[in-house]
């Protein structure tokens, strides 16, 4: 996220309001411009093209649809970015910018064997056990394996810092999938299936473009392909706390599409959509935590830690610690603030849904289910920051303790959580995430007392090499 931070930094390097106000909308563009891009195309759809007309039932069908297209590619894609991303870093700091696309090619072939082995039973078996048409089917997961590529691809363009082309490929493609779900509507095609269509045109439009982006930023070619699977292994940890983390993030939903809230679309989709819906609106309360993260970590955070990272090696040892110091303070007071900041915004927020969201059709569920769920949501922003500052200091280990705690807790709290009163269906998510947040928040503090020989203290002077054992040779006195 390097590249986020040389453009806010040229923005905030006047402090006055104009430039704080561009600051903001940048971050917010980059963290969550495609999140609001797609929400936006979909309500567009839903209203241009009067979903409301429809049956309970084809609603119902084309919502759980496109929310298995949505969550499963995020699920698959999350791990395997976060090793990827850590490959590409590494690479862009040695200057190897050769294997770049090759990690590509082969990253992209993982995700999509992944996605092909999950889907096509899932879709095989909807065939046969429901009535839904092969149509409908068949676009769905093109709508999953096109979210597959866009989502793996984010990584690559994130590598290359050009930060606006990405909202611009979502901004055009969905703005063309809208117009052909319009034009299917008006040709007779069933509303269902064109909004449907029209999504997974979008999508692909969406990764056509990326795809072609990225082979022309990246234009050397090494055929370098094993290095990167190698990464998997190496930094097996990274992969788990980042499958571990998004895990936790949906596990409560899965558990709650065991409760009495539980719907079965045509024998194959499983959701509890009061739960889900209380989830997204929590979710979306507490999303500008990302933003202000992402604000304060690049603009201030980076700094400090280089000049810590530079002061190892060329400082008194004086200076050593007074650059450690200074980083850690500012890392303590920018945990405050974004707790401060953010718990402000989320009670507003949370007033405006409380108050306006039943006036608009939200039924009594989703309103019960929404307030433990948003402080939920809050702690698990939180704790997620205190993982990206763990993976700053190259502690793998505790942030994997920390995902998977906040994994364990949120679903066997949120088993549990089934057999109280509906107002604690959430309540899984806000204990786990309390639990990873003050483990993550103690791993900091021993972080601050331990990162040098962390860091620094776990190299070798000789090379590793494997080989086998030499045969023991026997010496006689007679020989010396």
């Amino acid at each position: 996220m390097a590249g986020i931070g040389f453009e806010l930094k040229r923005i905030y390097k006047k402090r006055n309001l104009k430039n704080m106000l561009q600051g903001i909308g940048y971050s917010t563009v980059v963290t969550v411009g495609p999140t609001i891009l797609t929400i936006a195309a979909i309500l567009i759809s839903y209203k241009l093209l009067g979903i409301s007309r429809e049956s309970f039932a084809d609603r119902e069908l084309l919502s759980s649809m496109i929310l298995y297209s949505f969550i499963f590619p995020f699920m698959i894609t999350t791990p395997i970015n976060t090793v990827w991303s850590r490959y590409i870093a590494d690479k862009i700091f040695n200057e190897q910018f050769e294997d770049i696309l090759s990690s590509y090619y082969v990253g992209l072939v993982v995700v999509a064997a992944i996605g092909a082995l999950l889907g096509v039973p899932f879709l095989v078996r909807s065939w046969f056990v429901s009535d839904i048409t092969i149509r409908f089917l068949f676009t769905g997961y093109c709508l999953y394996m096109a979210l597959i590529v866009v989502f793996f691809t984010m990584t690559y363009l994130s590598a290359t810092k050009d930060y606006k082309i990405i909202t611009l490929y979502f901004f055009l493609g969905l703005l063309f999938g809208v117009l052909v779900a319009f034009f299917l509507v008006r040709s007779g095609d069933a509303l269902i299936d064109a909004i449907l269509t029209g999504l997974a045109v979008g999508f692909f439009v969406i990764a056509v473009g990326q795809f072609t982006y990225v082979r022309r930023y990246f234009r050397v070619f090494s055929k370098n392909y094993k290095e990167c699977l190698q990464y998997v292994w190496r930094y097996k940890l990274l992969f788990l706390s980042s499958f571990f983390y998004v895990f936790g993030l949906y596990i409560h939903n899965f558990v709650s599409w065991t409760t009495r809230m539980a719907v079965v679309v045509k024998n194959t989709f499983l959701s509890a959509p009061p739960y889900d819906m209380a989830s997204y609106l929590a979710m979306m309360t507490n999303i500008s935590t990302m933003v202000i993260f992402i604000v304060i970590v690049e603009t201030d955070f980076h700094d400090r830690y280089q000049i810590y990272s530079e002061a190892v090696l060329r400082s008194t040892l004086k200076e050593i610690r007074k650059a450690k110091e200074d980083m850690f303070r500012l890392l303590g007071n920018q945990i405050a603030y974004i707790v401060e900041i953010q718990a402000i915004l989320s009670c507003l927020i949370f007033l405006i849904v409380e108050i306006f969201f039943p006036l608009m059709g939200f039924s009594g569920e989703i309103i019960q289910i929404y307030p433990v769920l948003a402080v939920g949501y809050l702690a698990i922003f939180i704790m997620y920051c205190n993982i990206v500052y763990l993976y700053y200091f190259s502690d793998h280990v505790g942030a994997f303790i920390a995902a998977f705690l906040f994994w364990l807790v949120t679903f066997l709290v949120s088993l549990w959580a089934r057999s109280l009163t509906i107002q604690f269906y959430g309540i899984g998510a806000l204990i786990g995430a309390l639990v990873g947040w003050t483990y993550s928040f103690f791993r900091l503090r021993y972080m601050e007392n331990n990162l040098d020989f962390h860091i620094y203290g776990h190299g070798k002077l000789l090379p590793e090499r494997k080989e086998a054992m030499p045969t023991p040779v026997s010496f006689r006195r007679d020989q010396q």
